[in-house]
């Protein structure tokens, strides 16, 4: 009898699960796509795509696929599209070329919000809410993002959804806190919006101990609102999710690598909610000099802005139904590198890369300089974004822009945003053409100035950070770009795609760290601690005096020490001699003379 009504209830539930995940037209896609780099390093780029197709009617807090916190982001704060990062280390794309997604060091957030004609709820309290809400929601410290630190740029970021006519333009806000740190804290609250969550599928490769003892990590959330008509009555809601790890292979013992000696364990199969889950391995211009331990579902020959690509395709699917036949398995992909290990291969370098440093002597004056380099045989039209704190105060008129041999280059156009202490940073956009096989510098003079001693962080020696500066420009080639479409989702969706006017890419530079002039913070503690050694030795005496009453005593007999107690003791009990005895006998028997 239970056996029957358990049963029966069983069938009762997974008949209302097929009915409620009717309702719901979204799909799920996991990716991971490895691409050996020179050097020995190897890179790493999950991502974890999810679908979901709304009517005007639907309501984004009904969720199945989408994580719900994620959808409340759009519902409450009117947000069209989100880009968030969480970023350690450097990408070095002078010998690693161009990641598939860019990120700066530390926290990055920018969104766009759809215009509202309720003044009280203003885009900047929209803003400040959605910070709040994006800190509590992965455990960072977003909540530090306010008004001082927040900027808007122009012509460097652009929205990636339709825009269609007599529709308003969308208001950007655009924030970044170099100093944050990436760790666990991170990772564990963004793994949780996964449908499958850090317990099967591509995610349970992200192990902390492997991630996070890498080179260079980065964790995204990119969300984007994609309507179907001028009037939206049918929209995608598009949330995507990336990691990316760069390792280096000589930590591991040599050339040789695997996913499970990658990340410290095997797969033990794909996301089961997942409607595809693919492995890509590049294996461009490695014909016969790798040995990968099985065979690929498919080998893929992208042909890209002139640039070729191989990729060899693993499906976790398809291993899970013929290879394991419904058994648990482990996923295992593993690259045996055949070539002399003393032989340095070395990649040309990319169209175009950045550094960024600053110059100057003492603590009074210094300059700020971005140094580009176009390694391609054309010149290149490119917009360089430079946000900086309000208290670095720059100096526009001394901006230039120069060759390596001292010709200076005109701005093509130039915005610039003047910065108010405490409430706004500076913000500088400038458009010009870097010539073919050319170094340019842009440089700009600012002062050192002192902050209020509350301004200063808890390690005020440490130093201040500037965030990193974007370079944004359309390449004529592909090479050495993996970056996926604007208008595409999946990263598959970007091989063979040829784009006529151009491949976008953005540029970020290094965050610099800057030494302000810094009081010596001992002087308030040695003050503290001489005013209340004063307090204290001025405050007992005259407590005593106003206190205490003063009272007459007599004269008291001096006390007998110890030691004259001890003598008189001994003089007590010791008995007289004879000679002393019949002293004093005289003496009592002498006769009064007077």
């Amino acid at each position: 009898m239970w056996k029957l009504l358990s049963l029966w209830t069983v069938l009762v539930m997974a008949g209302g699960l097929k009915g409620s995940s009717a309702q719901f037209s979204d799909m799920f896609d996991e990716e991971l796509f490895i691409k050996p780099l020179p050097d020995k390093f190897v890179y790493s780029y999950f991502q974890f795509t999810t679908r979901w197709e709304l009517g005007k009617n639907d309501s984004l807090l009904h969720t199945n696929l989408v994580s719900r916190p994620l959808a409340e982001l759009f519902h409450h704060f009117g947000v069209q599209e989100l880009h968030l990062s969480f970023t350690y280390g450097l990408w070095r794309y002078e010998s690693w070329g161009y990641p598939v997604t860019d990120a700066g060091p530390g926290a990055e957030v920018w969104a766009w919000f759809e215009p509202t004609t309720d003044h009280r709820a203003s885009i900047d309290h929209r803003w400040k809410m959605l910070c709040g809400t994006l800190s509590g929601l992965f455990c960072a410290s977003l909540s530090f993002i306010e008004p001082s630190n927040t900027f808007v740029p122009v012509y460097t970021l652009r929205p990636q959804t339709h825009h269609f006519p007599g529709r308003p333009e969308p208001i950007l806000r655009y924030a970044a806190l170099p100093r944050e740190i990436v760790c666990t804290e991170n990772l564990t609250p963004w793994a949780k919006l996964l449908p499958c969550r850090s317990r099967e599928g591509l995610v349970s490769l992200l192990v902390p101990d492997s991630i996070y003892s890498s080179n260079y990590h980065s964790l995204g959330v990119h969300i984007r609102k994609l309507c179907g008509d001028e009037a939206c009555s049918k929209f995608q809601l598009e949330v995507k999710q990336t990691v990316s790890v760069v390792q280096d292979l000589r930590l591991f013992g040599g050339p040789n690598w695997s996913i499970r000696k990658l990340f410290g364990q095997g797969m033990e199969g794909s996301c089961a909610l997942a409607s595809t889950s693919n492995v890509y391995v590049d294996v461009t211009d490695s014909e016969g000099a790798l040995e990968i331990s099985q065979q690929p579902d498919e080998t893929i020959l992208s042909v890209r802005g002139g640039a070729r690509t191989q990729l060899h395709r693993f499906d976790v699917k398809q291993f899970e139904a013929i290879t394991a036949k419904g058994r648990r398995a482990m996923f295992n992909v593993a690259v045996m590198d055949k070539r002399d290990p003393n032989v340095i291969v070395v990649a040309g370098p990319p169209p175009i890369y950045a550094k960024r440093f600053i110059l100057g002597v003492g603590q009074e004056r210094g300059k700020i300089v971005t140094q580009i380099t176009n390694a391609h045989w054309g010149a290149l039209d490119l917009i360089v974004f430079e946000t900086i704190p309000w208290f670095v105060p720059v100096y526009l008129h001394t901006l230039t822009i120069r060759r390596a041999g001292g010709e200076r280059i005109e701005p093509a156009f130039l915005h610039y945003t003047p910065g108010v202490q405490r409430e706004r940073p500076y913000g500088l956009e400038v458009a010009f053409r870097i010539p073919a096989r050319a170094t340019v510098e842009l440089s700009i003079d600012f002062d050192y100035i002192f902050l209020k001693w509350q301004e200063y962080p808890p390690d005020a020696n440490h130093g201040h950070y500037i965030p990193s500066s974007i370079i944004s420009l359309l390449l004529p080639s592909a090479r050495n770009y993996t970056s996926i479409p604007r208008e595409a989702a999946l990263f598959r969706e970007s091989f063979n795609a040829t784009q006529l006017a151009g491949y976008f890419l953005q540029v970020r530079t290094e965050a610099l760290l800057l030494t302000l002039p810094t009081p010596d913070f001992s002087m308030p503690y040695n003050v503290i601690c001489l005013a209340c050694t004063v307090v204290a030795l001025a405050f007992g005496p005259i407590h005593n005096i106003s206190t205490k009453r003063i009272v007459a005593k007599g004269k008291e007999k001096d006390k007998v020490s110890l030691g004259e107690k001890v003598k008189q003791f001994f003089k007590i009990n010791k008995k007289p001699t004879k000679e002393e005895h019949t002293a004093s006998t005289e003496d009592l028997n002498a006769p009064d003379t007077e």
